[in-house]
């Protein structure tokens, strides 16, 4: 317990033991460490003794208490206290990081200032897992901000061509809604233990039958069904000025899956503004189990300043020849086809725009856009495999891989009726729901660096996704940013 609790400590900045639990950097090279340890009474911790793991158990309580929380529900889906956010008027495009020497804050591209307890003292910081862990680059090209829960991207700030800083991911403002969203559209965590969709929730290892939760439809199970890895609280193994490692100990039998798997996550923000993502899990019983991680993060690099949609990005995979073909429910069929004159064709570069209106049907039944996995035959390790180009800011996306495929999802069913989310104010949000205010359907893209979706159950695609002991499991990839004129 002792030890835990020292992992909790190193990892949670607060400013005080019972107000501000964000972790600051304050500098490129060095990190301020709290003597005091932040984790709120309205947090259980059980930790194990015999595997040296934990698990974080976050009281319901906590959401109805405005003194533990700054989450509650509006109009039934998510905002913020209108006291978190100052009503200064300011540049949209903006980080806010604090001084731990004076509680001030420091604010990059902009005026708005930082909310203190005594300006609102209804909305105290949110306490691990929703703590945010604030990362800045050496040279200070990209800044972004993650969380233990779901080991989330919920911030992360690039210059567009006109040297301004935008946050080009969706998330929310208010870290806890992460955990009490209940649309759950997975806002930028480590999905697993296999990530996408696994037909009927059932597979099969050595002659024996599996059965994961049909969380999805009833009728698969998606991104490891219904606690997958995207709900859970991670421990911060290491932190550093700009890298942080989330672990995650996935038990023997959690949600259905064999063997106790042990789960990480670093995320690295390096010079020339690039991010770089490192997933790593190990099986550490004699059993075998299905392992397939990625990244779900959700992009618009125009930040929803100039556009509103991401339909006008320009789209470049020039090794995906090949996607995988799928039903009304985006389960795989079995077979896999070229691109060559369909609207998965994205080999030249293209605005999803130019082939948006041949997509009916192909992200499920009565839906438009998409929801698919492209297949490279072949790539090099370091060529950019996925580019993404936002004619309003700017602003360039390329990312380098070790995977083979790339989930691509158009946010065709982000928001529905009485199921919208609020953007985040650097989105132009308010807090409500209200036209004009919310995450649209089409304003945003989800790319998943992986391998191919639901191999467990195509043997006959020759992917081995299963791991044990002595076959670790191991993913990399790098985002790297840059302007066009």
């Amino acid at each position: 317990m002792h030890s835990l609790l020292s992992y909790v400590t190193f990892a949670l900045l607060t400013w005080s033991a019972t107000a501000q639990n964000t972790t600051t950097v304050v500098d490129s090279s060095t990190v301020a460490v709290s003597t005091t340890t932040a984790v709120s009474e309205s947090s259980t911790l059980d930790a194990s003794t015999t595997t040296g793991t934990s698990t974080f158990a976050v009281s319901s309580s906590s959401a109805t208490n405005p003194l533990q929380t700054p989450g509650f529900v509006n109009n039934g889906t998510v905002g913020a206290y209108a006291c978190a956010i100052s009503d200064a008027t300011a540049a949209t495009n903006q980080i806010v990081l604090a001084d731990n020497s004076t509680n001030d804050a420091i604010t990059f591209g902009g005026t708005l200032t930082g909310t203190t307890l005594a300006s609102c003292p209804e909305a105290l910081q949110p306490t691990y897992p929703f703590n945010s862990i604030n990362l800045r680059s050496p040279d200070d090209s990209i800044r972004a901000t993650f969380l233990p829960y779901g080991a989330s991207v919920s911030e992360l700030w690039v210059q567009d061509r006109d040297g301004v800083f935008r946050d080009i991911v969706l998330g929310f403002d208010n870290k806890t809604n992460y955990g009490t969203d209940v649309v759950h559209p997975n806002f930028g965590p480590q999905v697993g233990r296999y990530a996408n969709r696994i037909k009927n929730g059932t597979f099969t290892i050595d002659g024996k039958i599996y059965h994961t939760p049909l969380n999805e439809n009833n009728h698969d199970t998606l991104h490891g069904g219904t606690v997958g890895y995207d709900r859970s609280a991670y421990q911060i193994t290491n932190l550093t000025s700009s890298s942080v490692t989330f672990t995650l100990h996935d038990a023997d039998g959690n949600q259905g899956f064999p063997g106790s798997v042990v789960s990480s996550a670093t995320y690295i923000l390096e010079n020339n503004a690039t991010w770089r993502i490192e997933m790593d899990s190990y099986v550490t019983d004699n059993k075998k189990s299905p392992i397939m991680l990625s990244s779900h993060t959700y992009w618009n690099l125009a930040a929803y300043n100039g556009s509103d949609t991401v339909l006008d990005h320009i789209v470049y995979m020039p090794r995906a020849d090949k996607y995988i073909k799928t039903d009304q429910f985006l389960i795989p069929t079995g077979e896999i086809a070229s691109v060559k004159d369909t609207p998965f064709d994205f080999q030249t570069p293209r605005p999803f725009s130019e082939r948006f209106n041949e997509t009916v049907g192909v992200c499920g039944a009565t839906c438009q856009g998409w929801d698919s996995c492209f297949v490279m035959s072949k790539h090099k390790r370091d060529e950019p495999v996925f580019e993404l180009t936002s004619p309003a800011s700017g602003i360039k996306l390329s990312v380098t891989t070790d995977q083979v495929a790339i989930q691509v999802y158009t946010c065709d069913g982000i928001s529905s009726a009485g199921k919208s989310l609020p953007r985040k104010r650097a989105h132009g949000g308010d807090g409500t729901t209200n036209p004009g205010k919310f995450y649209d359907n089409h304003s945003c893209v989800v790319v998943e660096m992986e391998d191919y979706i639901d191999g467990i159950n195509n043997p006959h695609w020759g992917r081995n996704q299963i791991y044990d002991k002595h076959r670790p499991y191991h993913w990399r990839a790098e985002y790297k940013f840059s302007t066009v004129a």
